[in-house]
């Protein structure tokens, strides 16, 4: 008896795994692209309280076109801070 549960668990197994397999990727993939937000969409985001402090951080609410500009500006700046620091490094660090 506990051979053939055990056998028949192993069986359902391999069966979930091997239609698993056999699922289309592009299909999967394709839904999750297929929502694209719209880019005048409100959005609210809520941002975590200040460390120290017991008083909540707030929440901003923005247009799609807005989060994903700022999140470019974001990332320029960045690169940019990243860029400045290799330039005054050039010739005393890493000696």
């Amino acid at each position: 008896m506990r051979t053939s549960s055990l056998l028949l668990s192993t069986l359902a197994g391999l069966a979930v795994m091997s239609v698993m397999a056999f699922a289309d990727p592009a299909q999967t993939t394709s839904n999750a692209t297929n929502a694209a937000p719209d880019p005048d969409a409100v959005i609210c985001k809520s941002s975590p309280p200040p460390t120290g402090s017991r008083l909540g951080g707030g929440r901003e609410c923005h247009t799609q076109r807005d989060w994903d500009e700022r999140q470019k500006q974001a990332e320029r700046q960045l690169q940019l801070n990243q860029m400045r620091g290799m330039e005054s490094c050039l010739g005393s660090c890493g000696n």
